[in-house]
């Protein structure tokens, strides 16, 4: 398997990073990978007669080829059959409104969008296939994305829900702090709390409390992940502001569709598939 990840320098403020999935014929991938709920837009270009499927226990996304996956509110299970070969562009969670501002961005949607097209046409996915060394990739895409001309929006909507998401993610690095509320927010950001939520959802596609909920379980998942020693399930339940442990555990069983016990005991849910591999 071939695997990286990697940051385009100048663009932070539109994409999360890129990465590249290489998994050749006859390797085994098990057990297959669960993809967490996350805030983020993920381009996926891949050959265009490869297949991709993903299960999210209220129904299955499918089809060939490159797509959009965007905001998932649901754990998704990736079925994947080798040989892959899969280039992933993950974008802010405020990425796709600045690609497309009149995108109506639904969770839990994905495949090859009209709008997407004059983007990332025919022609850039299939130069992308001519060399897939880290630093061909990425010296293509950084030219791509500057040739589009993109720049960062500034429309009130966009500034009131950049200053959101700063805040948030802040809280992010710091998580003994309790879920900042949406008051709060407005209070920050010096409009009513309707403005801001109205503003919010057009640029991400997501409530304030979606979002919320997605990153805190993601670091959540991370931190057992990266746990080698017993878990302290009081300790954690106050360090991710829930009430108590049975609480935090109930959330986790319920967005694992497992016990945390079984979880991590295999290890198996890949903390985001689209650049971390583990």
């Amino acid at each position: 398997m071939i695997a990286w990840k990697q940051s385009i320098s100048g663009y932070e403020w539109l994409i999360h990073q890129v990465w590249y999935l290489e998994v050749e014929d006859g390797e085994v991938i098990d057990p297959k990978p669960h993809l967490i709920p996350n805030p983020r837009g993920h381009l996926l270009i891949t050959p265009p007669d490869q297949p991709y499927q993903y299960e999210s226990g209220v129904g299955r996304l499918s089809g060939f080829g490159s797509h959009l996956l965007t905001a998932s509110e649901h754990l998704l299970l990736l079925e994947d059959t080798p040989p892959i070969k899969r280039i992933g562009i993950t974008f802010r969670p405020d990425g796709l409104y600045i690609l497309n501002s009149g995108l109506d961005t639904p969770a839990n949607q994905c495949g090859w969008f009209d709008w997407l097209s004059p983007l990332f046409d025919s022609a850039f996915q299939e130069s992308l296939w001519h060399d897939t060394s880290k630093q061909a990739l990425l010296l293509a895409i950084r030219n791509h994305f500057d040739d589009l001309g993109l720049k960062p929006c500034t429309t009130k909507p966009y500034r009131l829900t950049q200053t959101v998401l700063e805040a948030m993610d802040k809280q992010v690095v710091d998580v003994y702090r309790p879920l900042l509320d949406v008051e709060e927010l407005a209070r920050l950001c010096l409009c009513s709390r309707r403005t801001l939520e109205r503003s919010f959802k057009q640029i991400v596609g997501l409530s304030i409390k979606q979002y919320q909920q997605m990153s805190r379980l993601e670091q959540m998942i991370l931190t057992l992940y990266q746990q080698n020693s017993e878990v302290d399930w009081t300790a954690l339940s106050h360090q991710f502001g829930f009430s108590d442990q049975s609480h935090l555990i109930r959330t986790l069983k319920q967005q694992l569709r497992t016990t945390p016990s079984k979880y991590l005991k295999s290890r198996d849910l890949t903390i985001d598939v689209y650049g971390d591999f583990e």
